[in-house]
């Protein structure tokens, strides 16, 4: 990637140079002067002379630096090397879960706020938004409640914020199997020779870790099917003790609800949502995934005769043995990956060959610059210093900064800092995901703070021989991460708690998913493409060398393997969503119960698997014999740990709101600077200011389609 002359920006990057005694202390010294603010508002101001400016405001632009300083901490639990600020970090959240209660509960503050809300004063828009979910969020903290209530309350939320850090922790340690390399026949090989070897006991054995790249080569690869369950449901039962978190958490949650007058935690969360009733998103899902089932038993048959075909051909079928006669869950992405292969002549492989991480990553931060009018410089190591001694700019080596600002045609200011951690390592979080590190703000000065966003992947890491390649699912995922991050870097908001990605569950997966159209472009594909071995001399040799006698192939990719690839897109359509919708049916189902006794004889465990089997019309170890319990797939749900909570249908929600933007207003060009600015200004820039349906109609200039989606699959009834 080329890079420019350093330029200071004007605001520091964050400075990641705590230790664990500082980060407490910061968390301490935050939470006493927040109290001592509340305390000098209720104390020198009379409800009766509350505004909003000498009430209301100075609580926001405390809140506008602390949400900034709050992230910061937290983030250190989900990527720090070190054990102890790991320990720090997830003690600093539990002390600002427990003040935030202790805020909430303050009846003394909440007569102050509650007379402003009544006061009807002349707002601007972001202000008097503010100022109703402020309101709200004390009447849903349970300040309506009578004294008894309100104290039982305030010991659900706490117990509830226990049981999310210790599921959590459970979720992000160590966990995975040791499995003799010849178990993983299959799998490839320069991935096989990374895997950590074993001692001792585990002396010519591999480790193969429970972290999603591991995992989806395994299960995409491994020949064997025997192997493929084991890992498949080692890694479910690799967190048990997260079990009976689970299922207490998901009754006080209840409990929560019903003391604040709802008929479960579904009703409370989704008032706040686009989707604001529980009838709406049950529907919803029923009637997608009845959109989708005739497609999901073509690919269900389609996958089971392709299996006993090839069992057949290898001499392994066994008409008596059930695991060769059934399709299970875990036969999903192997066969899947064998009709990519064979029938639709897709060598995933060669593919990566052309999308290096470097050469990938380039393209994809030149595709948001020409969208949306914006340009991407990296601070080199070199320029580390520059920002002075004490400052340290990132918290791993591994980890790049870049500064984004606006181009010069949008006037050249600065808009925040990007941060690339994309490498597995210990303890650090196990999926692709954006973390929103800091907001943006108005400070009372009127100067715009700037946010900083930063994008966490488990890429494989390079070798001296070969640069980091992409899968193309890498690729989407990639985008879409960076998608949340741009959403972030591009938000204008008057106050930090609207900004950026701060909008509803249900609107936030939609600007993200959209972008995903992008590479499945061929035009754009092909552009972007470049193969590894015109990269360096070393690379090329590298390449010769695995390729002897062959002719090194073109720079860019061939048509045949892109229209191999665009076949593939819808390959498995309904079975793939509908493991999002099977997340998404259980969490309501969960959430939604008819009655507490009926919540507190559910065994959510066995629920998973049943509605699993169901929903997928993929099997599980049911169909061995070993029946529903004494499994807990559920006991690995971090989404429902981490805020999707009665909001996991936003992602096939998003989905289909997504195709809809996309076929409305790029699909003719998606390139197209003007549409890429109309959107960044009615999409990105609200954040949270405004409604997400409202954003959503005014860029359409109509509502939104639902069908979107099922009529670019050739399906809608």
């Amino acid at each position: 990637m080329a890079t420019a002359p350093f330029i200071m920006p004007p605001q520091a990057p964050l400075n990641f140079n705590f230790t664990p005694d500082t980060l407490l202390e910061a968390v301490h010294t935050v939470l006493d002067d927040t109290r001592k603010l509340q305390d000098r508002i209720v104390a020198t101001i009379q409800p009766e002379y509350a505004t909003f400016d000498n009430a209301i405001l100075p609580l926001i632009e405390n809140e506008n630096v602390n949400i900034g300083l709050r992230k910061h901490r937290k983030f250190h639990s989900s990527t720090s090397t070190s054990a102890g600020l790991r320990e720090a970090s997830i003690e600093s959240e539990a002390l600002e879960s427990k003040f935030a209660i202790q805020t909430m509960m303050r009846q003394d503050l909440f007569k102050v706020i509650d007379a402003v809300h009544k006061r009807g004063e002349r707002l601007d828009p972001e202000s008097q938004l503010y100022l109703d979910q402020l309101h709200s969020s004390f009447v849903k903290n349970g300040l309506s409640l009578s004294s008894e209530k309100r104290d039982r309350f305030a010991e659900i939320k706490t117990e509830i914020q226990v049981l999310h850090a210790a599921y959590l922790k459970v979720l992000n340690s160590r966990r995975g199997i040791w499995l003799q390399p010849e178990e993983l026949e299959g799998f490839p090989k320069e991935r096989l020779s990374s895997l950590e070897p074993g001692k001792e006991e585990n002396e010519g054995k591999v480790f193969l870790p429970f972290r999603k790249p591991h995992l989806e080569l395994s299960l995409k690869f491994v020949k064997s099917g025997v192997t493929r369950r084991t890992i498949y449901t080692e890694n479910d039962e690799s967190c048990l003790e997260n079990a009976p978190r689970f299922k207490e958490t998901v009754l006080l949650r209840d409990e929560a609800a019903r003391l604040l007058g709802y008929k479960n935690h579904a009703e409370l969360r989704l008032e706040d949502k686009m989707m604001k009733t529980t009838k709406f998103v049950n529907d919803f899902l029923k009637n997608h995934r009845e959109q989708l089932a005739e497609l999901g038993e073509q690919s269900i048959a389609e996958l089971s005769a392709l299996k006993r075909k090839s069992l057949r051909e290898e001499k392994l079928w066994d008409a008596n043995d059930k695991e060769k006669t059934e399709f299970f869950i875990w036969d999903h992405s192997f066969y899947k990956d064998m009709i990519k292969v064979g029938k639709l002549s897709f060598d995933e492989k060669v593919f990566s060959e052309y999308f290096t991480l470097e050469s990938s990553l380039e393209g994809m931060l030149s595709t948001f610059s020409s969208l949306f009018g914006i340009g991407f410089s990296e601070i080199l190591k070199t320029d580390f210093d520059r920002f002075g001694p004490g400052h340290v700019l990132t918290w791993h080596d591994d980890v790049r900064v870049f500064t984004v600002w606006d181009d010069e045609s949008n006037g050249g200011s600065f808009l925040g800092y990007l941060y690339l951690d994309l490498f597995p390592r210990e303890q650090k979080y196990n999926h692709a995901g954006h973390f929103g590190l800091h907001p943006g703000f108005i400070s009372p000065t009127g100067e715009r703070i700037c946010p900083s966003s930063v994008l966490v992947m488990n890429l494989t890491a390079p070798q001296p021989s070969k640069p980091t390649m992409l899968a193309h699912d890498e690729i989407r995922s990639m985008f879409h991460e960076l998608g949340h991050a741009v959403h972030n870097l591009l938000s204008r908001t008057k106050y930090a708690f609207f900004h950026g990605t701060a909008v509803p569950r249900d609107f936030v997966e939609i600007p993200s998913i959209m972008l995903e159209n992008w590479w499945w472009d061929p035009t754009i594909i092909k552009t972007l493409s470049l193969h590894y071995s015109y990269l360096s001399d070393d690379f090329l040799a590298a390449w010769k060398k695995d390729n002897p006698g062959m002719e090194q192939p073109g720079r860019n990719i061939d048509d045949e393997l892109l229209a191999s690839l665009v076949k593939t897109r819808h390959q498995n359509e309904a079975l793939t969503s509908f493991r999002n919708i099977h997340i998404a049916m259980y969490d309501m189902a969960i959430h939604s119960p008819a009655s507490r006794d009926e919540l507190e004889s559910m065994d959510l465990s066995v629920m998973w698997h049943q509605m699993l089997s169901d929903i997928t019309m993929m099997k599980g170890t049911e169909a061995l014999g070993e029946g529903w319990s004494g499994r807990h797939g559920n006991s690995r749900l971090g989404a429902l740990m981490r805020g999707y909570d009665a909001g996991y249908y936003a992602y096939p929600l998003a989905k289909a709101y997504a195709q809809d933007l996309f076929t409305a207003a790029f699909e003719k060009d998606p390139m197209s600077r003007e549409v890429g600015m109309k959107y960044r200004k009615i999409v990105l820039e609200p954040g949270a200011n405004k409604d997400g349906m409202e954003i959503l109609e005014e860029f359409l200039g109509r509502k939104p389609d639902l069908n979107a989606r099922f009529k670019e699959l050739g399906i809608a009834h």
